[in-house]
């Protein structure tokens, strides 16, 4: 067992430094942004402790955990003036498991169409992202949980749209040392999208030397693209808490680290940090380190920490790290309210395109 663990160990750390040519050939990649304001806040290392219907997303075995219905909703101005909203709704059905739906939407809202013989066009077009889930999450025992998320996937711009299906799968192990939870997570497995659509129609005149002018109508022919595939794996630890390595009765605290590995990006590390007070306020901040590297052939010895400096350089690499903080408040601390319920916000640093805030509500039935 130590064996595995430590050839796993290298394996991971080995495979961040490679170089990697995948980029840009995934479609639906609003299925990389993080939902919740909880995991966004801890940075996204939300594989091992997720436990709301913002499961769906991460690690579908979380929503096992749910004890009654629970109804997750978020909302907010995502980059460039598009609009992402989540949707999960987790459903327990006895000592079957628990059911889960979700509703994800990226909705970039109406642009103008234009040419290159046509600058300011008044024809306005929409595009939008949406994938619409159905999942399953059952306890095995007290300790291990397994969950399965199949989800249809469909991109649109103007009268052209793509269409795929996508799977989830994931785990959940706690252990008997301090909290610690382990999580894995497969997303994102299905099949390829192809844009298919009435833009594709173009007018065409093959002989245009002879000034026939022919009424030809020529199909854009379109390449298939995989689904965004990733790889999660995490630890969450309870260091602090009633029933933790150090003993508290007014504090708990909780440590999470995640190793995400997608197909079409360079591998990337993600902590968080937790912390649970007065019964019912939590407070949270978490970091999210990538590793850039831009590659010549030339000259392999040149690094940097700064982002900037290394869009002006041939060749440069090192780990760019973007932070998250939010808080958390739940009705525990409003005990006249006769509903479950949290109130989570979070604040994500996006590097160059700014700052992402989200403000999600779940509620217990």
């Amino acid at each position: 067992m130590k064996k595995n663990i430590i050839i796993t160990f290298i394996a991971i750390n080995c495979s961040i430094f490679a170089q990697f040519d995948n980029a840009g050939t995934s479609a639906a990649n609003f299925l990389k942004i993080g939902v919740g304001s909880r995991g966004m806040a801890l940075g996204g290392a939300f594989t091992a402790n997720v436990q709301d219907p913002s499961a769906l997303h991460w690690n579908p075995a979380g929503i096992a955990h749910a004890k009654d219905i629970q109804v997750l909703l978020s909302q907010y101005n995502w980059i460039a003036d598009m609009k992402h909203s989540y949707f999960g709704l987790v459903i327990p059905v006895g000592s079957l498991g628990n059911l889960g739906i979700s509703l994800n939407n990226l909705d970039m809202g109406e642009m103008k169409k234009t040419t290159e013989f046509e600058q300011d066009s008044k024809v306005v077009f929409r595009a939008s992202d949406i994938a619409l889930g159905l999942g399953f999450g059952r306890k095995i025992s007290d300790r291990f949980s397994i969950g399965f998320h199949g989800k249809i996937v469909r991109e649109t711009i103007s009268f052209s749209n793509a269409t795929a299906f996508g799977f989830d799968v994931g785990s959940q192990y706690q252990t008997d040392f301090s909290g610690l939870t382990i999580g894995m997570a497969i997303t994102n497995f299905g099949t390829k999208m192809k844009l298919q659509g009435t833009d594709l129609k173009v007018d065409t005149d093959p002989y245009a030397d002879q000034d026939a002018n022919p009424d030809a109508i020529a199909q854009l022919q379109t390449e298939e693209w995989p689904l965004p595939m990733s790889f999660r794996v995490g630890f969450a630890m309870n260091p602090v808490g009633p029933n933790s390595l150090i003993k508290n009765e007014t504090v708990e605290a909780t440590i999470s680290l995640d190793y995400y590995d997608p197909r079409d990006y360079n591998p990337y590390y993600a902590g968080g940090l937790e912390i649970k007070v007065l019964g019912g306020l939590f407070l949270r901040m978490g970091l999210e380190n990538k590793f850039i590297q831009f590659h010549d052939d030339h000259n392999d010895n040149m690094a940097s920490s700064d982002l900037t400096d290394k869009l002006d350089k041939d060749n440069a690499h090192g780990y760019v790290s973007k932070t998250a903080f939010g808080f958390g408040l739940s009705s525990t601390m409003f005990p006249f309210i006769p509903y479950n319920f949290t109130l989570d916000y979070s604040v994500s640093d996006m590097g160059i395109l700014g700052q992402v805030t989200r403000l999600t509500f779940t509620i217990g039935l």
